[in-house]
């Protein structure tokens, strides 16, 4: 699930990008800033690289599971999904020639967000139907110190940047429990 919404949203962003600066090229990637071994991951330069920063568990949900009524009458155990926050760090990968370009497209990225009100849903984004309803997209903003603790952990150098919060992806297995019979007075 976290990959499909990922692509969905580089997808849609590269779309926007596409219209609003009247190009063909598509400027966002998913990738790790660097690679394990130190080295950087992304070849082509002049690129929005879309890289996961981060998953955690959103609290504010329930996750309390229960039992539901089956149409025979009966009642079967269900678990909760696991619903999950990801934050996803927008990074302008652009050689020093293009820098203004790299801040123009981070822009975008933003306007991108804005423009939705930082929502997603099946009406605005189809292709998650059947995924998730509905998602939002909330702008994270970081001290200084923590930014330089953030890149640190990220392993790269500074690079303009935009970091999001999408709420919220529940994750869930459909575990099948045997039907509990109704108790019947005779």
């Amino acid at each position: 699930m976290i990959h499909d919404v990922i692509a969905i949203i580089a997808g849609e962003l590269n779309r926007f990008l596409q219209s609003k600066h009247n190009i063909t090229e598509e400027k966002v990637v998913m990738s790790s800033i660097v690679n394990l071994d130190g080295s950087v991951a992304v070849q082509e330069p002049d690129k929005i690289v879309m890289t996961l920063a981060n998953l955690e568990m959103d609290k504010s949900q329930s996750n309390v599971g229960g039992y539901t009524k089956t149409s025979r009458g009966n009642f079967q155990k269900f678990n909760p999904p696991i619903n999950i926050n990801v934050t996803v760090l927008f990074s302008a990968y652009f050689t020093s020639e293009n820098y203004l370009e790299g801040l123009k497209f981070i822009t975008s990225v933003i306007a991108f967000f804005q423009s939705r009100a930082g929502i997603f849903t099946n009406q605005n984004t189809p292709a998650l139907n059947g995924l998730v309803e509905k998602l939002q997209a909330e702008l994270i903003t970081m001290e200084t110190r923590d930014l330089g603790n953030f890149w640190g952990i990220m392993g790269s150098k500074y690079l303009p940047s935009v970091v999001y919060k999408i709420k919220t992806l529940p994750i869930q297995h459909d575990l099948m429990f045997p039907e509990i019979p109704v108790i019947k007075k005779t």
